[in-house]
């Protein structure tokens, strides 16, 4: 019997619950089901059996994005609860300023300065970063930063890679729907005005 969709959210950890790390996102691919598959009628043709078809894979799309979101929250939640723990432990740190005074003079002088003619300053292409290494040396605070900021980034990747690879899937659904349809409106036509289309 299928279950009814239940929000990742729902079932996260206690607060008194360690957080395991997140190694592995392959558990992501399970959503619930959407059809009783014991009750559910078969398809009539092979029209309804495609529009079906790309049914499930807008679900499936949507669940396996949720159950990412909800990974990659996770995450950040274990990183930020794992640092408090150990400051608390520790004591809280000196906080020293980021910019010493010299170099905020510096960076405001040359955001004043005029641009130079000719130059093109229009950002129209911004690569994205790979994972930022953590420096032995860094602070607790600047350690989390940098691990949250390399878990967004890890998030933001698989997200689009998985977007991309549902999209090229539901696009060959697409064409072969569109094919199958176009055959069946072809085969009360003469020869000469069918369309011609071949089955994918």
């Amino acid at each position: 019997m299928p279950q009814s969709a239940q929000s990742p959210a729902s079932m996260g950890p206690k607060a008194s619950e360690k957080i395991p790390m997140l190694n592995n996102i392959a558990p992501s691919i399970f959503v619930p089901l959407q059809d009783d598959f014991l009750t559910i009628e078969p398809p009539r043709d092979r029209i309804e059996r495609l529009k079906r078809i790309l049914q499930t894979i807008d679900c499936q799309r949507e669940g396996v994005k949720e159950n990412l979101l909800y990974m990659f929250e996770r995450e950040k939640k274990r990183i930020v609860l794992e640092a408090t723990e150990i400051e608390e432990a520790q004591g809280l740190p000196d906080i020293n300023p980021g910019l010493a005074p010299s170099e905020v003079d510096e960076i405001i002088a040359n955001m004043e300065a005029p641009a130079m003619p000719g130059r093109d300053y229009n950002v129209r292409d911004m690569p994205r970063p790979g994972p930022a290494p953590v420096p032995p040396n860094a602070s607790l605070r600047d350690k989390t930063v940098m691990e949250l900021l390399n878990m967004v980034e890890r998030g933001l990747t698989e997200l689009e890679g998985f977007e991309k690879h549902m999209a090229g899937i539901k696009d060959r659904y697409l064409i072969c729907l569109e094919q199958e349809m176009a055959r069946v409106d072809d085969a009360g036509k003469r020869p000469e005005e069918r369309s011609g289309i071949r089955r994918f």
